[in-house]
């Protein structure tokens, strides 16, 4: 009789490992799961407002409708900060241990406890507490923006490309609605108490009449003051033509921030593409010595220099100071910069001022002032309708080449990853609030200024899309919803939002 078979020794059981999303190794359960505190908030929409309610409410203000406003905000944003944290635990365990991943997700749960324990704020003394807690917060959270490019571009190789970038742009969009919302309420208790003086047309952080002309006379003004600083020679004349009195209601900051990465973009390659040797100098001497100003400090500099004989320095004054560089004229693809344009042969001539009113042009140079390099003028239409505004930069500055133009609008390229080691180590983390008045190496090295610019775009209903001809040039298209728009939190921004053209 054969003896029975013997069963194999059961292995003990192990216990499945439970979902873990972005608790690390000295972080517990108990800080990290307060989902069901979370979840209470999570069950709430969102209640996006629009530029006209914005407008519409900060009219004729009232003691009663800046306590309603304050309210508004303090029970709006918990709820906006809870559907980002959720957003956070649905990444993959190793990019929530991330430690700027984790940063941004610890200061935002900070962010949320200190919003949800608010009581209701029922006088003007606890309105005035109120905005000095939110603007506490906001200064706090200047260092959100860098974190999270860092930790993303750091997780390149655990998250797709398309996922990282979907959960950066709805995650931007996010911290634009909120700061609007904290920005706007803060500017309109400081218009109602009287500590800031009266502006006409504005409305808190909104201009109900903001001029297309004066927008892009403003951010071409400080372009050409950066660009004279770095490469001692004057820029790009700039060409306005279309619907030049078109106005519209919107947030100053957001179209300036759009509209004057463009130009820079434009100028900067231009020159590169016309008189290489030239950018390659400037680009030397600035990174050698940068120095930073705010946008405001450089436009007092572009006045001051406009009104001298010459706009042009001297050679020696170019070798004797320290070059200044207020805001960085990289764009996005810095580590590729060599290669996105073409160069071509270089060409010396004066720019001489146009007729006034169609083309922002550098003043005559000086006798004995170096001459600048012929450099094709960018041209800026306006175009209106009763839905859109639309704003088109072309330029000459040699056009994208195919394999960076793909990578573009990404926040995780290999481009992108090295640039930020180099530009932001972990004891120097920049301070970016996406605005003009970014004293710091902002768009040069974080690889934001084309994606911001497109996801302020979004955030009102607007969209961003570039055609390049490499070789030649690139046309940029700005369209701007006007009308009763509300906020669009999401990112279901569909398609590239541009186009590529054979030489």
């Amino acid at each position: 009789m054969a003896a029975p078979a013997r069963r194999a020794p059961q292995q003990p059981q192990q216990p499945q490992p439970q979902p873990r999303h972005l608790v690390s190794a000295t972080a517990s359960y108990a800080n990290f799961y307060h989902n069901r505190v979370l979840e209470k908030y999570l069950k709430q929409d969102t209640k996006r407002v629009t530029l006209r309610q914005l407008t519409v409410f900060g009219r004729n203000l009232t003691e009663d409708k800046l306590l309603r406003s304050a309210n508004y905000v303090r029970a709006e944003l918990p709820v906006r900060l809870a559907h980002r944290i959720a957003r956070f635990q649905q990444l993959p365990f190793v990019v929530g241990t991330n430690p700027h991943i984790e940063l941004v997700y610890r200061m935002y749960w900070d962010a949320f406890e200190t919003f949800r324990a608010l009581p209701e704020i029922t006088s003007l003394e606890q309105n005035r507490v109120f905005c000095d807690t939110v603007r506490s917060l906001l200064d706090t959270h200047l260092v959100v923006i860098p974190q999270l490019a860092m930790g993303i571009a750091e997780s390149e190789p655990h998250l797709s490309q398309h996922a990282a970038d979907k959960f950066m742009n709805e995650t931007l969009r996010s911290r634009i609605g909120r700061r609007v919302l904290a920005e706007q309420h803060i500017a309109l208790s400081a218009d109602f108490e009287g500590s800031r003086p009266a502006r006409d047309h504005w409305i808190g952080i909104v201009n109900s009449k903001c001029h297309a002309r004066d927008t892009i006379d403003k951010c071409a003004r400080l372009a050409g003051s950066i660009f004279r600083n770095i490469y001692g020679v004057e820029p790009p004349a700039i060409t306005v033509d279309g619907f030049q009195d078109a106005s519209f209601i919107y947030i100053p900051d957001h179209i300036e921030y759009i509209l004057f990465e463009l130009i820079k973009n434009s100028m900067r390659f231009t020159l590169e593409k016309h008189a290489p040797e030239i950018a390659a100098r400037g680009v030397a001497a600035a990174n050698a010595q940068p120095h930073y100003q705010t946008a405001s400090e450089a436009l007092a500099s572009a006045a001051a220099a406009a009104a001298a004989p010459s706009l042009t320095p001297q050679p020696s004054a170019r070798s004797s100071h320290r070059p200044r560089r207020e805001l960085p004229l990289e764009d996005d693809d810095a580590a590729d910069a060599d290669h996105r344009r073409q160069p071509a042969h270089q060409a010396a001539a004066s720019e001489h001022n146009p007729a006034p009113g169609q083309t922002l042009a550098p003043a005559p140079a000086s006798a004995g002032a170096p001459a600048s390099p012929l450099l094709p003028a960018i041209r800026i239409t306006i175009g209106q309708s009763d839905t859109q505004i639309m704003f088109r930069i072309s330029d000459q500055g040699g056009g994208i080449e195919r394999q960076i133009f793909d990578h573009i609008w990404s926040y995780s390229h290999a481009s992108k990853r090295r640039a930020l080691a180099v530009a932001a180590p972990a004891h120097s983390m920049p301070r970016l609030a996406a605005k003009l008045n970014d004293p710091i190496p902002s768009t040069l090295h974080l690889g934001l200024g084309l994606p911001m610019s497109r996801v302020y775009a979004n955030y009102w209903g607007g969209n961003i899309s570039m055609y390049t001809m490499e070789g030649y040039g690139t046309d940029v298209y700005v369209s701007i919803s006007v009308g009763n728009q509300s906020e669009n939190l999401l990112d279901d921004y569909k398609g590239s939002g541009a186009d590529v053209h054979g030489k």
